[in-house]
């Protein structure tokens, strides 16, 4: 009953935030809902296409990375294993609450085929999320400090990357570091602290300069091909705008689309587009059509991972 109570409330957190949305869009004057179907009707497939390749790209080199996390914890299983789970994680991300859901699915998977611990999977796929959304972070920083560093007027808008920056950074050292670790696992959750200080001394495994530039360099390259992703989603619907500014705005809405208060990001995700775009002149319908694309491309990819896991599932039934 808990769980069906807060699957609801998050339901309905989707609903009402998407409800939101099409008010405001129906509301701006010279938008017809005729609209909506004009603009998926004209939509330009050579750069849908990109847009889902970038995604398909963005999956082999984030498969990597967790590949490398997962050996610091002793679990040595073969890239394809490893991608087949990658993908369908990817695609139980799509239904479920904050995007986390494949996490745990892949977290499921490591622990059934290894021998090693679940604390060793966790941390693993813990540290490969985070290093994801790190990086965004520090792609928002930097273009806002290029875009509004000498505007007095808009400077302001570094604020919420800066903060966000500094959260993530504290949350690393939080993990990294055995003193400030212990103090903070030990001290303020003493009801939990044998097993967060547990889980925290293996990310102590992690504490390599070269993992660290591995880890950095692949982060780049799949965070910049997902960013790159939302841009070409755009251009398929004839927004176009500087692809910097989706370095600085597709972060920010990752962030809020992770947060565990919607299905699939459904909602939060849209309404901080129309926010954001809205304020460089994007209309409120180009924006949300250009996630839904975005997510569309995400779907498409990742339902390999989905027929993987009904074939897998198929199987194990009839035997």
């Amino acid at each position: 009953m808990k769980n069906f109570l807060i699957f609801t409330l998050k339901l309905l957190v989707s609903a009402g935030l998407c409800f939101l949305v099409w008010k405001n869009i129906t509301a701006t004057p010279g938008i017809e809902s005729d609209d909506f179907v004009g603009k998926i009707k004209n939509i330009d497939f050579k750069f849908l296409f990109f847009a889902v390749f970038c995604v398909f790209l963005s999956y082999f080199s984030g498969c990597l990375q967790w590949k490398l996390l997962l050996v610091r914890q002793n679990i040595t299983m073969t890239y394809v294993n490893l991608l087949r789970f990658y993908f369908v994680g990817s695609f139980f991300n799509n239904f479920m609450p904050g995007n986390v859901g494949g996490d745990l699915k892949k977290i499921y998977d490591i622990r059934k085929n290894s021998e090693e611990t679940v604390g060793a999977a966790i941390s693993a796929t813990l540290l490969d999320r985070l290093c994801g959304l790190y990086v965004l972070c520090g792609f928002a920083l930097l273009v806002g400090t290029a875009f509004f560093w000498q505007d007095p007027e808009h400077r302001y808008f570094l604020l919420p990357s800066l903060l966000i920056f500094l959260g993530f950074s504290i949350a690393l050292c939080m993990l990294f570091s055995r003193r400030f670790g212990e103090l903070f696992f030990g001290k303020m959750f003493s009801f939990l602290g044998k097993r967060f200080l547990h889980l925290h001394g293996r990310f102590q495994a992690f504490r390599t300069k070269k993992l660290f530039a591995q880890l950095f360099s692949l982060s780049v390259v799949t965070q910049c091909f997902r960013v790159l992703s939302h841009y070409f989603c755009a251009l398929s619907i004839g927004v176009d705008i500087s692809v910097s500014w989706y370095f600085y705005y597709i972060p920010l809405i990752a962030i809020v689309s992770a947060l565990p208060i919607s299905i699939g990001g459904f909602g939060p995700r849209e309404l901080m587009a129309t926010s954001l775009f809205g304020r460089i002149g994007v209309g409120a319908m180009d924006a949300v059509i250009m996630q839904l694309l975005a997510y569309a491309a995400n779907l498409v990819v990742s339902l390999l991972g989905g027929l993987d896991f009904l074939f897998k599932h198929f199987h194990s039934n009839k035997r």
